[in-house]
């Protein structure tokens, strides 16, 4: 029998799968997470929104960095205006410009209430037109926009360390070998990294040069994700987002990271009443998702959550796929492609399909200049809060 510190494999997965107190404790703080000791540390704050009317949307994300770099992610969409993202896409550094909140590249994200209320603004150019697929030293037709957005939950929060169903984990182990080797790393990665995310509505406006102020309701995610990332760890994933018109909202991830699990789908379903629940099951394979890098234009899965059976399906918007460079390593790329989705075959969602492929050749940015702040001060001293976590 597999014996791990003494203990036979069996026992150890319990502990694994139910050391939830601990956790627990740890995610009723309020205190803004603090980057840890290591040139992988991040604290990260992830936005999307919906119009659900229109073919608007907003995606904004900041990612705290050691060194005084920020990765930033801004794209948006005004039905009848047009497209826009930050003129360093597809890169996606930044100097990280606060201490105290997120701020990068013209935009701030801030929690007015932990877990409750947040303010999301911006202020400066973006480029019009096309999402860029390469990089491209033309700037193109830059446009200064405004806005600014409230948002505020109607979900609770769904945290990925606590709320996530075993059975997945236990489906994704089961086709890996197993050792004492591997299971400290599976040890080593859940205590490292941490995400939690609930799902609510931005109100605010956009003002366009040349246009009229435009009053948007968005819907969407917030995610939060800190601790220690390492993007070589993960080969690659497919995230899918979506928000329907009967409340109910859902969140798929199948990820391959070689040194612990090639094939885990985890997620989860929030249900129009309000209750959540961890993803059991799916058949979702990355085998059958863009594996050769080609993404296509319709995708379907299947999943069951909290006893009930979801069918999926997604038309991408193939006008609106965005891609970002992974960091300054030159591999890793994120194509963030909006999507139109049916929830058994009637009810309409929005939302994006996210692809990650690390192998994918990012093309380096030439003599890229993050800004003054980027020799800031040196947040890889910063050691992590114990009585909380980030909001």
């Amino acid at each position: 029998m597999l014996e791990l510190d003494g203990e036979p494999a069996c026992l150890w997965l319990n502990f694994f799968f139910l050391r939830t107190h601990f956790i627990r404790i740890l995610v009723k703080g309020t205190s803004r997470c603090k980057i840890i000791a290591s040139i992988q540390a991040l604290d990260s704050v992830y936005f999307t929104g919906f119009a659900e009317t229109n073919k608007t949307f907003v995606i904004a994300r900041l990612a705290k960095r050691p060194n005084g770099t920020c990765e930033m992610w801004l794209f948006l969409r005004v039905d009848g205006i047009g497209e826009f993202e930050h003129p360093q896409h597809p890169n996606m550094m930044v100097s990280d410009e606060s201490e105290e909140i997120w701020s990068g590249g013209g935009l701030t994200i801030e929690y007015l209430e932990p877990q409750s209320r947040w303010r999301i603004s911006f202020d400066g150019l973006l480029r019009k037109g096309a999402y860029r697929q390469r990089w491209s030293e033309e700037e193109g037709e830059l446009v200064p926009v405004k806005f600014s957005f409230h948002w505020e939950n109607f979900t609770e929060v769904f945290n990925f360390s606590v709320d996530s169903h075993p059975s997945t984990f236990a489906r994704a182990f089961a086709q890996e070998p197993w050792t004492i080797e591997f299971f400290q790393r599976v040890k080593k990665q859940r205590e490292q990294h941490f995400r939690h995310e609930q799902w609510g509505q931005s109100v605010g406006e956009i003002e366009i040069k040349n246009h009229e102020k435009t009053e948007l309701s968005l819907k969407g995610v917030r995610s939060h994700s800190y601790g220690i990332r390492d993007w070589s760890e993960i080969y690659r994933y497919v995230m899918i987002l979506a928000h329907f018109e009967d409340g109910t909202a859902a969140h798929l991830t199948v990820i391959n990271m070689p040194a612990t699990t090639t094939n885990l789908a985890v997620g989860y379903v929030f249900f129009p009443d309000g209750r959540k629940a961890g993803i059991e099951w799916s058949n979702a394979s990355l085998a059958e998702m863009a594996d050769d890098g080609v993404i296509k234009d319709e995708y379907g899965v299947s999943f069951t959550a909290g006893g009930k059976y979801f069918d999926v399906s997604a038309a991408l918007d193939k006008e609106a796929c965005p891609v970002v460079y992974n960091g300054l390593t030159g591999r890793g790329v994120f194509h963030e492609c909006i999507a139109d989705f049916q929830l058994n075959g009637s009810t309409q969602g929005w939302g994006l399909v996210e692809f990650y492929y690390r192998d994918e050749a990012a093309q380096l940015v030439p003599n890229l200049q993050l800004g003054s702040k980027a020799e800031g001060p040196n947040r890889s001293s910063w050691s992590p809060v114990t009585d909380g976590s980030p909001p």
